[in-house]
């Protein structure tokens, strides 16, 4: 996968129920816009989930849940959802996100940058600090809606690849989890910070829009909205897909179930 983003419009997404509001709603009653986010998926890579997010489900949906309204987690609302890469603290996160629109709100935008056109606007100097395993981030809240322990894990926001005279950066950024070890790296991540806020786009979903990002050079995020609770709130399908080998003990089927037991320790169940 080498685009930042695709935009697929057009989707049939047929006829829906209510948008739900508890995160029990399960996927039966649309079973075929479920194959049809798989298949989608397939394209990008392997489909995954994660064993710790929303129980495993492969097809996960995104809808405004009253609890998590100022939480930074995709269920909330009434907040900005900062810019992030899709499970950044995981060793095998996702390399492509996909999002589809069953229900727009004009108020809420999926916003995103590119690494390419970040680093064009990044100094030498911060270039390199971020290369270097200087940050800590850790586990997103929505790997931690069952009590779960919280983790540090040390890592660089931008790995190069590529001949030297013409890198090519892979990102890795939480806006809202990522921190700094020292001061030089404090420097970078403030720049990074100012660098990002002037790079950002903003795409409004419509139903029938299927929005596809590129995990390892592209992050996003989201602008607030009002939920309203009344069946007609935005409401978004989402599937990853992975183009890397997850070692087999880190796997079941297409479910990823790393866990995260102490600082930078990664295990399988």
């Amino acid at each position: 996968m080498k685009r930042e983003i695709d935009l697929i419009r057009g989707v049939n997404v047929g006829a829906l129920p209510p948008t739900p509001s508890r995160s029990s709603f399960q996927n039966f009653r649309i079973t075929a816009l479920r194959d049809q986010m798989i298949a989608y998926a397939s394209r990008y890579g392997f489909p995954i989930s994660y064993v710790q997010e929303q129980k495993g489900n492969l097809v996960q949906n995104i809808f405004p849940i009253k609890k998590n309204e100022v939480g930074q987690i995709s269920t909330s609302s009434k907040v900005q959802l900062g810019l992030h890469t899709e499970a950044a603290f995981h060793p095998y996160k996702p390399s492509a996100v996909l999002l589809l629109c069953l229900r727009g709100d004009p108020e809420a935008a999926t916003t995103f940058a590119y690494v390419d056109e970040i680093v064009q606007h990044l100094s030498p100097m911060t270039i390199s600090t971020l290369t270097r395993p200087w940050f800590v981030t850790s586990i997103d809240e929505s790997f931690r809606t069952q009590g779960e322990s919280n983790v540090e894990v040390t890592l660089s926001i931008l790995k190069e690849d590529g001949p030297f005279s013409n890198p090519v950066y892979e990102l890795t950024y939480d806006e809202t989890l990522m921190k700094a070890v020292n001061s030089q790296a404090e420097d970078a991540l403030h720049e990074l910070k100012d660098v990002i806020d002037k790079c950002t786009y903003q795409v409004f979903l419509e139903q029938g829009d299927l929005l596809v990002l590129n995990n390892k050079t592209t992050i996003h995020g989201r602008t607030p909205f009002q939920p309203r609770y009344d069946g007609t709130d935005r409401w978004v399908q989402r599937i990853l897909a992975i183009d890397a080998v997850v070692p087999r003990a880190h796997k079941v089927g297409h479910m990823i179930i790393t866990q995260f037991n102490n600082k930078s320790v990664f295990t399988a169940l």
